[in-house]
């Protein structure tokens, strides 16, 4: 009985991770030859070092014609004073000193931003990233057509070699791959913060965040899972076009972060909340059903597993530019299994979860 809810569960693994590494043959990367105006929208809370890295990469971007509009969230650091060297003459600030009750802090100040802005479509980032190239803003430029309204990006984190920053770099990986792949599929449920391009009209038709707005996280994805379409939105691939962060150093800050991350799982669509428990579901039972079976048994069907997961996830990096350390893929594949639904459950019981302090 345990072997054959082994062989379901392997199975449709292996079936997910093909059926999602084919749909990266439809990407075409057809390049628009419009000049679009784009407003960089960056929420920071004591960023200084941070931002002393990513002003000038954003400065030195090959797209010709955009604003950056840092909004300094309650900063008591040096961000506002390294803000005002006059040689930042494309970058706006604006400083907030209180968020109403209601608001989340990091969507207010998104929202503020976005309202500054000029221009019509708006890109959204991070503090703690770095763009891979200085053509980041000109492949997303390139995504733009007139019948989509969305642009998701991919935003890998670098890795220093320790167990937690490979964990997180595959877990980051396993995140894009997944909602990349749906959105070439037709079901675009997610994007991520850190390279996400949104029409600003269609986001204010939208009416913004103030849907979810005292929600804690879910800037990119509730805003996506809400209005996405397979008609509305397209992707920006190609290692050119992503957007790094650093991952955490500590487990304790990872755990923080993606504990809010995942804490707006439960307003998503059905049917999305039931292929992520098909996925994590089948996921947690190919790993966690392993010291109850005879190892002479699954070993050949267990390699297979990985080998498929190997060439599928080797395939879809080429498309992505972005992948993870191979060599550990048998460990973090178990603990991405493992650690993300202690992570979802935690998430449910956690109730003071804040983007920062």
């Amino acid at each position: 009985m345990i072997f054959s809810i082994w062989i379901i569960a392997i199975s449709i693994q292996v079936g997910i991770t093909v059926l999602l590494s084919f749909q990266f043959l439809r990407y075409k990367g057809n390049v628009t030859e419009s000049l679009t105006s784009i407003s960089v929208v960056i929420a920071a809370h004591n960023e200084f070092e941070n931002l002393k890295m990513l002003i000038p990469a954003l400065l030195n971007q090959t797209h010709e014609n955009f604003e950056i509009i840092i909004v300094l969230d309650r900063c008591s650091d040096d961000s506002a004073q390294f803000l005002k060297d006059p040689s930042f003459q494309k970058v706006k600030v604006i400083e907030i000193t209180k968020t109403p009750q209601d608001w989340d802090h990091k969507k207010y100040a998104l929202s503020k931003g976005i309202e500054a802005s000029t221009n019509e479509w708006i890109v959204l980032t991070d503090a703690d990233c770095l763009p891979f190239s200085n053509r980041w803003l000109e492949l997303i430029n390139n995504r733009i057509q007139p019948n989509k309204k969305i642009i998701l990006g991919c935003s890998p984190y670098r890795s220093n070699g320790s167990l937690l920053q490979n964990f997180i770099q595959y877990e980051a990986f396993v995140t894009a791959y997944n909602y990349l792949s749906m959105s070439l599929i037709g079901r675009p449920y997610m994007g991520v913060g850190r390279n996400l391009a949104i029409n600003r009209s269609f986001f204010e038709e939208h009416v913004g965040y103030s849907k979810f707005k005292s929600t804690v996280g879910g800037d990119d994805d509730l805003f996506i899972q809400t209005n996405a379409t397979a008609e509305n939105t397209n992707i920006s691939l190609g290692k050119e076009s992503m957007m790094f962060t650093i991952p955490k150093n500590k487990w304790k800050e990872y755990i923080h972060q993606k504990t809010r991350h995942l804490s707006v799982g439960g307003s998503y669509s059905l049917s999305d909340r039931l292929l992520h428990t098909l996925f994590h579901g089948t996921l947690l039972l190919t790993w966690a059903l392993l010291p109850l079976l005879i190892l002479e048994k699954i070993l050949p069907i267990m390699l297979f597993y990985l080998i498929v997961k190997w060439i599928g996830y080797r395939f879809a990096h080429s498309k992505m530019g972005a992948g993870f350390n191979y060599i550990w893929l048998p460990l973090v594949d178990f603990m991405y299994a493992i650690f993300l639904p202690i992570i979802a459950i935690r998430s449910k019981l956690v109730k003071d979860i804040r983007w920062k302090n």
